[in-house]
């Protein structure tokens, strides 16, 4: 079964709306709309089991009240990219994926820049997954870090 295909049955159609014939990066950014983390505004531009990243453009969505990029924003944009990473892992449709644990470090601001955030599958054992997402301005320079674990299994 497909990533794609998972999706399908994963996703409760009362609260979601699925696109037909798609990409696997259109159906994740058309679910990722629908839901909290399309408030970050972020855009998806590649997904696979080891590395996937994506674009966050700064906007007033996404701002805190000093005027810089929200650390939530960031954290939310990881969490998304390493859990449909994860879904590449799920070999059957009742596996569900669960983030057991996600830390954050804030290197630097970010003010008006687009960040990218590079999601990569760091170790897997077994049923348990291990991410690394790092985030870049457009300088290239780190802003900050998160790092995510989650587990697959079939809900009791």
């Amino acid at each position: 079964m497909t990533v794609l295909e998972l999706l399908y049955h994963n996703v409760p159609m009362d609260l979601f709306t699925l696109k037909e014939n798609c990409s696997l990066v259109e159906q994740a950014q058309n679910l990722i709309d629908q839901c909290h983390p399309g408030a970050t505004n972020m855009k998806v531009l590649n997904l696979t089991a080891e590395i996937s990243e994506a674009d966050i453009p700064y906007s007033q969505s996404n701002r805190a009240l000093h005027g810089f990029m929200h650390g939530g924003c960031f954290f939310s944009v990881g969490d998304t990219l390493t859990s449909i990473m994860a879904f590449f892992h799920v070999e059957n449709e009742k596996e569900r994926t669960f983030t057991m644990d996600a830390s954050i470090r804030y290197l630097r601001p970010v003010r008006t820049e687009t960040v990218r955030a590079k999601a990569r599958l760091v170790q897997k054992k077994g049923k348990l997954l291990e991410y690394v997402c790092d985030f870049f301005n457009e300088e290239n320079k780190r802003t900050a870090q998160a790092k995510y674990k989650y587990a697959i299994a079939e809900p009791r």
